[in-house]
């Protein structure tokens, strides 16, 4: 759930010692950093109140698409939210994040703008999903990841989009 909270814009409303804040989702969580004890960016008494999420301007064209190793409660090589809005075959606006490639959801911005104004072909398509994976800090047990989040990538944004 968290990818696709990430994805949509959510954000986190948490009330603590100092009073009332907003996170958005895509900060909620945190890398590890020097600080691997701590996964999200709560502070020291803070309860979360609500998770909002805006107005619904996607919900004609989202999918989620979780890959996994076997079919049942397996938890996701790599999974993808993705949330368009269209005029016509033309992205007007893109909302993706990944899972199962980093420490929290991870915001495809850059296939995000790559996207904007262009036809879901494949192509555009194949070229804005690299984009998503450049930089990755590859290990031996996890290269594959990168070529098999741009083919989820690839599904997903054309299952939405109505193109698959």
């Amino acid at each position: 759930m968290s990818v696709a909270l990430a994805a949509l814009d959510a954000v986190v409303r948490v009330t603590g010692p100092n009073g009332e804040r907003t996170i958005p989702f895509a900060e909620f969580h945190r890398l590890p950093g020097d600080r691997p004890d701590l996964d999200t960016t709560l502070q020291p008494g803070e309860l979360i109140t609500s998770v909002d999420l805006p107005p619904p301007l996607f919900a004609k064209h989202s999918k989620y698409l979780k890959v996994r190793a076997r079919a049942s409660f397996a938890f996701a090589l790599v999974s993808v939210a993705t949330a368009l809005q269209m005029n016509g075959n033309t992205v007007k606006s893109a909302r993706i994040a990944l899972g199962g490639v980093a420490h929290k959801p991870w915001c495809a911005n850059a296939t995000e703008q790559a996207l904007l104004g262009k036809p879901l072909n494949r192509s555009t398509l194949q070229s804005a999903a690299a984009l998503a994976v450049q930089g990755a800090q590859l290990q031996r047990d996890n290269a594959f990841k990168v070529a098999l989040a741009q083919r989820a990538i690839v599904r997903a944004v054309q299952q939405a989009g109505g193109v698959a």
